[in-house]
């Protein structure tokens, strides 16, 4: 299996869809370094529900690239994740989750401020940003 080289979060994925370059540029980097891209299932659930029509393809596009994997919602994660959705939604907990069950792996994210009550402050966060 790779190493994953990011976590990407509902706001990542959306922005993705939504023409965000920078993402792309990050994903591309990933691939060339041959580290994969983790796609939790929530968070690419959400990103469906979100998206505007013209998003759909990109949206199927980074899920379904080679080095992409989409995580599925696992049963030993659901007490942990259903405490932290409280806070930060069940998409972006899931993220969370799956950034810590991956050693130190960046979380590609809009919410830092609530992800860091339960990840440590200094772990690495890629704030999303719209452009």
């Amino acid at each position: 299996m790779r190493g994953i080289g990011v976590v990407l979060d509902t706001a990542a994925l959306l922005a993705y869809a939504n023409g965000s370059s920078s993402i792309g540029e990050y994903v591309a980097v990933l691939a060339d370094r041959g580290e994969a891209v983790l796609i939790p299932a929530t968070c690419l659930a959400s990103a469906y529900r979100d998206v505007g029509d013209d998003g759909l393809d990109l949206l199927d596009l980074i899920a379904s690239l080679d080095h992409s994997m989409v995580a599925p919602l696992e049963r030993d994660h659901c007490a942990i994740l259903g405490g932290w959705a409280r806070a930060l939604g069940l998409d972006t907990a899931q993220a969370a989750i799956e950034a810590a069950a991956h050693a130190i792996v960046p979380l590609m994210t809009s919410k830092r401020d609530l992800v860091t009550e339960f990840l440590p402050k200094e772990w690495p966060i890629i704030d999303v940003r719209y452009e």
